[in-house]
């Protein structure tokens, strides 16, 4: 069922609604006003009989015929004298006797009845309800024409509305479907004049489409980068294979395999949440700073290791937190001017790493990918930034 015809559906039902309610109270309304009307003509005619009771050569009060009165009484109205031993006189057209004395004794049903003592007698004036029972059954039998009538408009008016507010939703979902046809992830659909709910939607979609076009992005500078760290250690080995240089190749392909490690690593760290459990941060960066001395020594630089004295645990990956001090400390090492400094220290449960001088374009390739990845994925953040002469990064962990 379509969003139009839903609309249109709960607008016919709310209006039955509103009409059956309405008739109702109607009906009822109308029922209660029809028995204040008879009851204040009762009263009225009874106030008019008993100033006109009579006596006859017996003593037994009667009413005063000679008066007008049966002439002033309503068809449906009658007007009773019951004495002790049972009815004395009455006026109107009469019902059967049975009927009658049922009014007499007040237990006739479909009469109301009004009651006043006189003289010890009762004087009753009783109005047949027939009439107003016809006027209610007259409204019961044209409610459900009403209720029918109504919400069929009201059926027809919300479809033709419905449609006319959804012609906005309605030119969005054909801009929405051509823009996925044709791919063009870096165009953005246009907003509704009107900042209704259709708005928010295409401004939303419009998010989700920023988004989507920055994962794009990033996943093309990944392969990028991938591609480019993965060329040298190849071009490399096949260097070392074509000239018989077994031990150099097989440690570029030991180097090899760890750059494919640390992107699988990359790869499972941007799918989801690593576990952390305590880590020695200090003596993991002493360890791999050792590791990596050579190759700093190697190029000409020089790297100092800045530790506090006490311990210092952090909430991490053992796995990622390795991967990510090799990467910074790797990072470095590429993209340090020769004769450089490499500094790399920890503060609390903040790691740093800062050289100078640093290349004129220092980079941020694959390694600080990796590490910005991986600091997500564990609760932390990296921030790089350059400052003075040279690149200062700073990676935040959690305490334990």
């Amino acid at each position: 069922m379509s969003l139009r015809t839903r609309f249109a559906l709960y607008a016919a039902l709310a209006v039955a609604l509103a009409l059956g309610v309405s008739a109702l109270a109607l009906r009822e309304g109308l029922r209660a006003f029809l028995l204040s009307q008879a009851d204040r003509e009762l009263r009225a005619l009874l106030q008019a009989v008993v100033p006109r009771l009579l006596h006859d050569e017996e003593g037994t009060l009667r009413l005063d015929l000679d008066g007008g009165l049966f002439s002033s009484l309503k068809p449906d109205t009658l007007v009773l004298v019951v004495g002790p031993e049972g009815i004395q006189d009455a006026a109107g057209l009469l019902p059967p006797p049975a009927e009658l004395e049922a009014l007499a004794q007040g237990k006739a049903e479909g009469y109301l009845l009004q009651e006043q003592p006189v003289g010890g007698v009762r004087v009753l004036a009783a109005l047949r309800m027939e009439e107003m029972r016809q006027v209610v059954a007259l409204l019961d039998r044209l409610l459900p024409w009403v209720l029918l009538l109504g919400g069929g408009v009201a059926m027809l008016l919300a479809l033709g509305l419905a449609t006319r507010a959804l012609v906005p939703l309605a030119r969005t979902t054909r801009a929405a479907l051509a823009l996925a046809k044709e791919q063009a992830w870096s165009r953005r659909l246009p907003i509704p004049p009107n900042p209704d709910e259709v708005g928010k939607v295409v401004q939303a979609f419009n998010q989700v489409l920023e988004v989507l076009e920055q994962a794009l992005a990033s996943e093309r500078r990944f392969a990028q980068e991938a591609a480019h760290a993965l060329r040298t250690p190849l071009t490399v080995l096949l260097g070392h294979l074509e000239r018989g240089r077994l031990e150099e190749a097989r440690i570029q392909a030991q180097r090899l395999r760890e750059l494919v490690e640390q992107l699988l690593l990359l790869a499972r760290a941007e799918v989801d949440a690593l576990a952390r459990a305590q880590v020695e941060l200090d003596t993991l960066v002493f360890t791999e700073a050792e590791a990596l001395r050579p190759a700093f020594q190697a190029r000409g630089l020089r790297l100092i290791v800045d530790l506090p004295e006490e311990p210092t645990g952090v909430l991490a990956n053992d796995q990622a937190l390795r991967a990510m001090v090799v990467a910074l400390l790797e990072n470095a090492l590429r993209h340090t001017a020769k004769g450089g400094t490499v500094r790399i220290g920890v503060r609390g449960t903040h790691l740093w790493v800062y050289n100078a001088p640093s290349h004129p374009e220092p980079g941020t390739g694959l390694g600080l990918r990796l590490a910005n990845t991986l600091a997500r994925a564990q609760g932390g953040s990296l921030q790089a930034v350059e400052e003075g002469k040279g690149f200062f990064v700073t990676l935040r962990l959690d305490g334990p």
